[in-house]
């Protein structure tokens, strides 16, 4: 078979073909040209952004003999090797994420380079490998053989234990622009004499989102067409959008033609186009709108602040969204919120009753409390999230984090809808005995949780028939949190058990009125 797919025929042999980042290409020809070259480097960022082919250029200049300015010459005997030299080791961590591949990795390791200068070693996807593998690389990974460079590689930097990452020169890639794919795509079709147009290759550069790769492989698929590769070919085979539609979409909402945006909505789920790639393109236009609306253009019913709480709620979707739910239900249940008419009320008017009805309000709670009376359902009790972590962390371990999981993912499984809508955005990261610290993804999300943790509590209790103290922390949270451990560990700082109690408001006057009074169940005559 002759014939090599784009992404790879294309495949950038030197730092100068290197597209879209070039803050990692400088620094690195610069540490080549200056012989400062280091013993293990950690490149991380999206898919197709070029981590394993900057890592094989790498290696090539780093035993190229008569390397110029950072760049491997092509011709000497090293580079013209290069491809088939047993000194270079790529490894997909994905599939030799054991213990076991690791040491025998590291039992090659003191062998001298047959041919090269060094012999490198290529670990991607690195952050699948166990926490045993992970052991296993450290000590070698933080001196290595002198003959020894290792480029690890990863699209989940986060998922990578500190102690690796604390031994590596660390480079960031970033998301390719698409002013930069749509440059290197017209490179390749023009050399490919494939015929195209500007408004197709702009579309191609979007579903890419970032990924050169991913673009790549786009055209490669469309140009089997034999015909010009135009934006109703890529609507008609990817599966996408024209623009157009989405600012029909948009006109619809300001117009308030509810039957026009489940029309277009429903164009949007027959073509099977991700949903992701909808919203963005949606936010796209909505940000058009409002500078238009700034600049004083086609005013009609959404407001400049319309259209900031629309994107935000649009953003919203993607950070909630659950597997089992149609997201253009979502989507189009959050476009039709802005149909609606909005009656103002006048603010004089609304600050009066406001103010009427907390005095009343407070008034009531004042002879409530002289009279000793209970509060009923309208005292906020808070969880001790400090309390809880401390505990946690007393006799946390990787076997009770593993039955954990295999309890969290059996009570998902098994409790009821209303439950599995409030955690389905949640991650066990470590338990103890008698707790769980679980993480989620969405903003705000652990106060709703926290606040509702008995009831969650009490349903695990059912489901898995053993009884564990709950606490949710956001991903931020988690981060300091996990940090701090592993500083305070170092520290020799030892966790002990703290008392857990909670805290009740009852006595705060201010929270007692706060609760009681419910602005939302004032009528206005």
């Amino acid at each position: 078979m002759n014939y090599k797919v784009l992404y790879r025929k294309y495949r950038p042999d030197n730092f100068d073909n290197l597209v879209g980042q070039n803050h990692v290409v400088e620094i690195l020809k610069n540490s080549i040209k200056d012989q400062k070259i280091a013993h293990a480097y950690m490149f991380s960022g999206p898919r197709g952004t070029g981590k394993t082919s900057t890592a094989r250029i790498l290696a090539k200049a780093i035993n190229c003999l008569n390397n110029e300015d950072g760049l491997a010459c092509g011709k000497c005997a090293n580079c013209l090797s290069f491809n088939n030299s047993p000194d270079i080791i790529e490894i997909d961590a994905a599939s030799n994420t054991g213990v076991n591949d690791i040491r025998e990795l590291l039992n090659n390791i003191k062998i001298m380079p047959t041919s090269l200068k060094y012999k490198v070693y290529i670990i991607d996807e690195v952050h699948m490998l166990s926490d045993s593998a992970f052991n296993a690389l450290l000590l070698t990974l933080e001196e290595p053989p002198e003959h020894v460079i290792f480029i690890l590689a990863t699209t989940n930097l986060e998922s990578v234990p500190i102690t690796i990452l604390s031994r590596c020169q660390r480079f960031d890639f970033k998301r390719i622009t698409n002013k930069e794919i749509i440059n290197r795509l017209k490179f390749v079709a023009d050399n490919e004499k494939i015929n195209y147009t500007e408004e197709a290759l702009k579309e191609i550069a979007i579903l890419a989102d970032g990924g050169l790769r991913d673009a790549l492989s786009i055209l490669d698929q469309l140009s089997k067409n034999n015909a010009e590769i135009n934006l109703d070919l890529v609507i008609k085979e990817i599966g996408t959008i024209s623009n157009q539609k989405i600012f029909d979409l948009i006109d619809a909402v300001d117009d308030k033609n509810i039957n026009k945006i489940e029309e277009i909505i429903n164009d949007f789920r027959n073509i099977n186009l991700n949903y992701k790639v909808a919203i963005k393109k949606i936010i796209d236009v909505l940000m058009e709108k409002a500078i238009k609306y700034l600049k004083g253009d086609n005013i009609k019913n959404l407001t400049y602040d319309d259209y900031q709480k629309l994107v935000f709620d649009l953003n919203e979707i993607i950070n909630k969204i659950n597997i089992s739910i149609d997201p253009y239900i979502l989507i189009e249940i959050t476009l039709l919120k802005y149909t609606r008419n909005t009656w103002k009320i006048p603010q004089v008017s609304l600050e009066n009753k406001v103010e009427e009805k907390l005095k009343e309000n407070l008034e009531s709670s004042k002879e409530q409390i002289k009279a000793k009376e209970p509060i009923k359902n309208n005292t906020k009790k808070s969880l001790k999230v400090d309390v809880r972590i401390n505990n946690c962390f007393v006799k946390a371990s990787k076997e009770y984090l593993k039955i954990a999981k295999d309890e969290w993912t059996t009570f998902q499984e098994n409790c009821d809808d209303y439950i599995k809508g409030l955690i389905v955005d949640t991650t066990v990261v470590t338990a103890s005995n008698d707790y769980i610290i679980l993480e989620t993804t969405v903003k705000h999300k652990d106060d709703e949780l926290n606040e509702k943790v008995e009831l969650i509590e009490e349903k695990f209790k059912d489901v898995i028939k053993n009884e564990k103290k709950l606490v949710f922390i956001d991903s931020t949270r988690w981060l300091k949190e996990k940090n701090d451990y592993i500083n305070n560990l170092k520290k020799g700082y030892k966790y002990s058990i703290k008392e857990e109690t909670k805290e009740n408001d009852e006595n705060n006057l201010n929270e007692i009125a706060t609760n009681i009074f419910n602005a939302s169940k004032i009528e206005y005559q």
